[in-house]
């Protein structure tokens, strides 16, 4: 999926080049070390990526080996649950007996060889029925992230260890958080989800019947592009988290560490790049008198001085900066909503 508009990164996510197309912990940008680290396991050919028209480009600049049918082109952003459906209804059409994964294009894995050993699991579970999503053990109380609560076991799949999911907290408070760390049964619902196509769109018309019937419409007007987008920007704004994972019955988690982050915000770049002595995470040359725990990122490769400061995030970009408290860094989306109703589109 490499659709999202990566607000939280603004100044350097804009919407002509979200977060996905930016290269920020490694060699290659997001979705490229995506598409890398899916390279032993799954065939060039079988990759897909859903985006928007206006990203489709973009994809297949830094995808340059992706044929023309393997980009899925999303009318207009509607979240995961109709993200899926429609990738669901297009795949079924090629392989109607396959499982898929569905990933995010702008998350950060350390531990390759495990998550390859996760996802091959994954697949036979997959092929059981099960809905699986990969669990992050928590190494923190978070509170920006979803969890889900393990319960019974399922057996060993591929040298992992299943359990049934036996129910799903959305960002629970600080307090709450602590206490999920504390039980050890408790998991950052990480986004990554593997299920048959028969499956999840089965699941989609039991608990989600008009997304249901609009895939049905949809899979009829595959060459009337303007009636397809009509129906599809007709549908609900719905995540698949919402619209199913919460209320089906057959929802299976392998829990794993991965050495994963979704890199959410700023902040989150000091759990997946170095940083100096002084817990100072930055990406060009600086100047440090007397400050700590600070993230410096800079397009253009500019000098940065820090003075006696600490816990900040600063951002530039060539036509914005960025300077904001790192325990205030899930507020930067709110600067690209006020931009936004100022209408200082230059900056979107």
């Amino acid at each position: 999926m490499a659709g999202g508009q990566g607000t939280r990164f603004w100044p350097a996510s804009r919407e002509g080049q979200p977060k996905q197309f930016l290269k920020i912990t490694g060699s290659g940008t997001l979705l490229q070390e995506t598409a890398a680290r899916l390279q032993p396991v799954l065939a060039r050919q079988d990759l897909y990526v859903v985006c928007g028209r206006q990203y489709v480009r973009q994809v297949r600049d830094q995808l340059d080996q992706l044929a023309e049918n393997q980009v899925i082109v999303e009318p207009s952003a509607r979240n995961t649950a109709a993200c899926v459906g429609l990738a669901g209804c297009y795949l079924k059409r090629r392989f109607p007996d396959e499982v898929m994964a569905i990933l995010p294009s702008d998350h950060v894995i350390e531990e390759v060889e495990e998550f390859h050993q996760v996802l091959q699991a994954a697949e036979e579970l997959g092929r059981e029925g099960w809905l699986v999503t990969l669990g992050i053990r928590p190494a923190y109380p978070a509170t920006g992230y979803g969890y889900l609560k393990r319960g019974e076991s399922l057996g060993e799949f591929g040298g992992c260890e299943a359990f049934q999911v036996a129910g799903f907290t959305e960002k629970p408070g600080r307090a709450e958080a602590e206490g999920f760390l504390k039980e050890e049964n408790y998991y950052w619902n990480s986004g990554m989800f593997l299920w048959s196509i028969d499956r999840i769109l089965a699941e989609i018309e039991v608990h989600m019947p008009d997304l249901h019937q609009a895939l049905m419409e949809i899979e009829g007007s595959w060459d009337n592009r303007a009636r397809m987008e009509e129906i599809y920007c007709g549908i609900e704004k719905t995540s698949i988290d919402v619209g199913v994972m919460e209320k089906s019955e057959k929802v299976a988690v392998l829990p794993c560490r991965l050495g994963w982050s979704d890199v959410g915000n700023w902040w989150a770049l000091e759990q997946v790049a170095a940083s100096d002595g002084e817990g100072i995470t930055s990406n060009t040359r600086l100047v440090n008198i007397d400050s700590r725990d600070c993230v410096v990122h800079t397009s253009q490769g500019k000098l940065v001085a820090l003075v006696g400061v600490k816990d900040l995030v600063v951002v530039d970009s060539p036509d914005a900066l960025l300077v904001c408290a790192k325990e205030h860094s899930e507020d930067v989306k709110q600067v690209v909503e006020k931009l936004r109703g100022e209408g200082w589109d230059e900056y979107l």
